[in-house]
């Protein structure tokens, strides 16, 4: 099967931002985690990087210090708005880092709640829409969003799956009851963190009508 790179998204139609989100995350672990092992980048460091500000004329320093000022905001602490302090909550991205590399067993065993987030989501957005209906990828994304949405696992009530649940190789059926959504590391499970993104692909791709 062919990997779908995850800018072929059509950024018109719901997913795309979704997806963003989802894939901004796991790369975010990742970047903090190399954070927290080499350490963060001087200021002086990231401006020798932009070779031009090297060729800024004279008589424009103005134009080298807004840059700055944008460098240092990207590489120094989170600030986040918070009305019912009426301030800001300031996170230390080098203390997060360090928590990453400390604790990287832990945070990386819930990445898949993140995975099933974004399919929690992107079924939610979409269930009342008119391009939405009862056909086979639609009821996967459904009964993967409910297994998502409680605890992981597979849990059929009322006699569901009502409809034909196929995806690719996969069949839902109720033989599933009690299985886990996603694998876990002694490979039970039905799907990997690469799989929303394909299923959300491959819906995008049989539903054309599918808009914003």
């Amino acid at each position: 099967m062919t990997q779908v790179p995850m800018n072929h998204f059509d950024r018109s139609k719901p997913f795309y931002p979704l997806v963003m989100h989802y894939l901004a995350q796991l790369i975010g672990i990742k970047e903090l985690a190399l954070r927290g092992i080499v350490g963060s980048e001087s200021l002086e460091a990231l401006v020798d990087r932009i070779p031009a500000l090297g060729a800024v004329p004279a008589g424009n320093e103005a134009k080298v210090t807004e840059v700055r000022d944008e460098l240092r905001k990207l590489n120094g602490p989170l600030e986040l708005r918070s009305e019912y302090q009426d301030n800001h909550i300031t996170i230390d991205i080098d203390d997060i880092a360090r928590d990453v590399v400390a604790n990287h067993l832990y945070l990386l065993s819930s990445t898949l709640r993140s995975a099933g987030s974004l399919l929690i989501l992107a079924h939610e957005i979409s269930k009342d829409t008119p391009w939405h209906d009862t056909g086979s990828l639609w009821e996967f994304l459904r009964h993967s969003r409910n297994a998502a949405a409680h605890g992981g696992v597979f849990n059929f009530l009322h006699g569901e799956p009502r409809q034909p649940t196929l995806w690719g190789s996969f069949v839902i059926t109720a033989k599933l009851q009690g299985t886990l959504l996603f694998k876990d590391r002694a490979g039970a499970g039905l799907l990997s963190p690469g799989d929303p993104i394909r299923l959300l692909w491959d819906i995008e791709q049989a539903y054309p009508q599918m808009s914003a």
